[in-house]
């Protein structure tokens, strides 16, 4: 699995918009930090999603990508907004 994180101060508002080129992957939409922990939104076999992530607390928040498919995927993931970095974790 891949995992994207934002570091987003709380009530920060940041647009996204992904794509699994490929096949569908299962996604956990989530943030952390300080010792909170929230998730937003989990799915399996997902192949695309988009709108708004606010956060909840401020840390990092985003998503967590896994390809439990035969095959090989391309993910496409663009941001947006109101948050200080982005970070990719293998």
């Amino acid at each position: 699995g891949t995992e994207y994180k934002l570091t987003m101060n709380e009530g920060a508002v940041a647009r996204y918009s992904w794509l699994s080129e490929g096949g569908p992957v299962n996604y956990d939409t989530h943030g952390d930090g300080g010792g909170d922990f929230i998730s937003y939104e989990k799915a399996r076999g997902g192949r695309a999603d988009e709108g708004e992530l606010e956060a909840a607390f401020t840390g990092n928040h985003g998503w967590f990508f896994r390809n439990r498919n035969d095959s090989n995927i391309s993910l496409v993931l663009r941001t947006g907004g109101d948050y200080g970095q982005l970070k990719k974790i293998l």
